[in-house]
């Protein structure tokens, strides 16, 4: 194998290798296994279906996997930069922008086998023992599919990634482990709280409801949300709505990934002559 996907071949076996070797990864799995099944025991929705399942899951899933997903990628690229190896990598032929594909899709791998893993087998679980008793289940035969849950588990692993590429970029700005922690945390508060928040004051201002749709596909979690209504919740309770404009959320979180990916590459190929700049206006006005 030759030309950029060589250099991407062997960033992402490292990093795998490295994301094996950790296993704070596969505690970070079962508890976030532990905590997924705590929180439909005491729902009570997988015991009667794949959408009541999905339903409970719904709000602490824009929580938990953003939470997971700074978890893996906020020192992604630090602790190679805090160890010397990126000085070595460097002088390897891979470019930035290899450096930063390999890492990402290694730290992506590890966030379907933290998360997707606990959630596939969550909806297992209710395949085995869910027993309907709903009205809506009983007048509409197979409204309530694990397709449902498959779906629900596909936009989970594209939120995720969207914030494992912000917390990568968080990781390529941040100067030490401490900033990173404090930058990864303002990160998460601001993706999972933000555009909530500024949706409810552009309706105190007075926009309009109509315009919550659009708002919605914004964000990441924005996106997720208004995407998991539209394909999984909302074809068994409200076939006929249009919760977001699909194509809309879908981008979004594309390019939230994207922009994590940029950032993260330009930190690394631009932060030493950004830092040399700084150094050299300090030494102007010291002088």
């Amino acid at each position: 194998m030759t030309g950029p996907l060589s250099g991407v071949a062997t960033v992402f076996r490292r990093e795998l290798a490295t994301v094996v070797r950790t296993p704070g990864y596969g505690v970070l799995a079962a508890g976030l296994l532990l905590v997924v099944v705590g929180l439909l025991a005491a729902g009570g929705g997988g015991a009667t279906g794949f959408v009541p399942a999905v339903v409970d899951l719904l709000l602490p899933t824009e929580v938990l996997v953003p939470l997971v997903a700074v978890v893996l990628g906020y020192r992604a690229l630090l602790s190679d930069a805090e160890s010397g190896e990126l000085a070595v990598i460097r002088t390897y032929p891979v470019r930035v922008g290899e450096y930063v594909v390999g890492v990402l899709l290694a730290r992506t791998v590890a966030l379907v086998a933290v998360v997707g893993v606990p959630y596939a087998l969550v909806g297992g679980v209710v395949w085995l023992t869910a027993a309907p008793d709903t009205g809506i289940f009983a007048t509409h035969t197979g409204v309530d599919s694990p397709v449902l849950f498959v779906r629900f588990l596909a936009l989970v692993l594209l939120l995720g990634a969207a914030y494992v590429s912000l917390a990568a970029a968080v990781s390529a700005l941040a100067a030490s482990r401490r900033s990173a922690i404090a930058l990864g945390v303002l990160a998460l508060v601001a993706g999972v709280l933000g555009g909530d928040l500024a949706l409810l004051r552009s309706l105190a201002a007075g926009a309009s409801p109509t315009t919550i749709p659009e708002a919605l596909a914004l964000t990441p979690n924005g996106a997720f949300r208004g995407l998991v209504f539209e394909h999984v919740i909302g074809v068994a309770f409200a076939p006929e709505g249009e919760f977001v404009a699909t194509g809309r959320a879908v981008a979004a979180l594309v390019v939230w990934s994207l922009l994590g990916a940029v950032v993260s590459g330009a930190a690394l190929a631009y932060g030493r002559r950004v830092d040399a700049v700084i150094e050299e206006i300090r030494s102007g006005f010291g002088g």
